[in-house]
């Protein structure tokens, strides 16, 4: 037996059961669309489009430097190969020869007759890992053809481009 009156006396037929209201639904109007456009991301797929947009960033700099490391190996075994076969540094060598190369002075240590020949140009340098080896021209260039960065340039400015102008500083010059 149910405790309201109601049901009470619905059960004996004294009350009838009223009709809920029905909705009405409206004629010939669309219901207003809250949502944004489906061209709009939302929050959540433009952080997870971003996120994938940054890691795809960082696994293309990462295989960018491996295949620069890779390059920059074969390029070092090649002149390497070159170097053991062609340097002709003398371990008894107590002259300094500097250089620029990169911005900073350099030396490589040379006997009188090499550094002779190696103001003559009949002697180049190579650098490679922070060593730098003495090899004859031919071979100075074939390293300069594998890379330009691996032999300084022993010359020195030209006269035309140290900017003296009619003012040019005689050789025999000293300091």
């Amino acid at each position: 037996m149910s405790n309201s009156i109601k049901d009470q006396l619905m059960a004996l037929g004294l009350a009838k059961q009223a009709d809920k209201p029905k909705r009405r639904k409206p004629v010939g109007k669309r219901p207003v669309r809250t949502a944004r456009a489906p061209c709009e991301p939302s929050l959540d797929q433009a952080y997870r489009l971003r996120e994938k947009q940054e890691k795809q960033a960082v696994e293309a700099k990462k295989e960018e430097k491996r295949l620069r490391d890779l390059k920059n190996q074969r390029i070092n075994k090649e002149i390497q190969a070159l170097v053991d076969a062609h340097k002709r540094n003398d371990p008894k060598a107590e002259i300094k020869r500097n250089f620029m190369y990169k911005g900073r002075i350099r030396s490589v240590l040379v006997t009188a007759e090499q550094l002779k020949s190696l103001n003559a140009a009949k002697l180049g340098v190579v650098f490679l890992r922070g060593g730098y080896y003495l090899v004859s021209p031919e071979h100075a260039e074939a390293a300069r053809t594998i890379s330009p960065d691996h032999v300084p340039d022993l010359g020195g400015a030209e006269p035309d481009d140290d900017g003296d102008g009619e003012h040019k500083v005689p050789d025999d010059l000293i300091w």
